[in-house]
């Protein structure tokens, strides 16, 4: 069997391939637990995949939508009339693919996807109450069907999970890791945090790429990706495309707390390049 690669190979200065960040200590950056969670936190939609009863064996995938229980293992609810429910009683081993959304004319697989593997087993008459409540916080439009004698709630008991982050990040994410880490604050305002600073502050991210990410070549900028740790860049240069990451003076947790740290590397950014002359 070949050996499977370790990183793509790709040119040096494109999106995806070698790009410095901040000079010196690398930026701080939510891990990849964190960052399943958090993308798993962001949908209710996901690809359910099981083991088909007939044929024997083959994936058979439908879409599913889902809540989370505490630690953030998926909840389904499932006619009893679907395959994918018969499957599962056959064989409970399954997974739920999740995939960020991708914006107009992007690259769907620069975006983010997480497959969650587990086992899929209907849920204890004594959780039924609490799941239906998440449920239904999770999908409104469930109401209508919510007490349908056919249906019922099934949970993913997440084993591990492949997380691919776009081109070069991906990895395993143990299970623990994962129902231990916590969704993004910013989930919810990112966003907005992201459409505001490519829309009005476009010559505050050539600033940064310039003056805090060592990239003087850089001709346009925007934002990719914020979270409570820092925020991503996508550098535009004579040479290219490349991605960049900085980091706030301190973890955010609310889209003012961004606001006053923006203000504050704009403030160094301009400092320095008066400094440079």
């Amino acid at each position: 069997m070949e050996q499977r690669p370790s990183g793509h190979d790709v040119p040096t200065g494109a999106e995806g391939g070698s790009a410095a960040g901040s000079p010196g200590a690398p930026a701080p950056e939510p891990s990849h637990a964190e960052r399943v969670r958090t993308l798993v936190a962001a949908q209710a939609r996901g690809t359910l995949s099981t083991l088909a009863v007939d044929p024997a064996g083959y994936p058979y995938g439908s879409v599913a939508s889902y809540a989370l229980d505490v630690a953030g293992n998926p909840l389904v609810f499932v006619s009893r009339m679907a395959e994918h429910t018969q499957n599962a009683l056959a064989d409970p081993r399954a997974s739920v693919l999740v995939a960020e959304p991708v914006p107009d004319g992007a690259d769907p697989l620069a975006s983010g996807r997480a497959t969650l593997l587990g086992d899929l087993e209907q849920v204890d008459d004594a959780d039924r109450a609490g799941v239906r409540d998440r449920y239904l916080a999770a999908i409104p439009t469930a109401a209508y069907y919510i007490d349908f004698g056919d249906f019922t709630f099934f949970r993913l008991t997440v084993r591990s999970i492949r997380y691919v982050g776009g081109y070069g990040r991906m990895s395993w994410v143990d299970a623990e890791g994962y129902a231990a880490a916590e969704p993004d604050p910013l989930v919810d305002a990112a966003a907005g945090i992201i459409g505001h600073m490519n829309a009005d502050h476009a010559e505050a991210q050539v600033l940064f790429c310039r003056h805090l990410a060592g990239r003087p070549e850089t001709t346009s900028a925007s934002m990719s990706a914020v979270d409570r740790y820092g925020f991503e860049l996508i550098a535009v240069s004579d040479a290219g495309r490349a991605a960049i990451r900085l980091g706030f003076p301190e973890p955010c947790a609310t889209g003012e707390q961004v606001r006053a740290a923006m203000v504050a590397l704009v403030r160094k950014a301009r400092a320095k390049a008066t400094a440079a002359g």
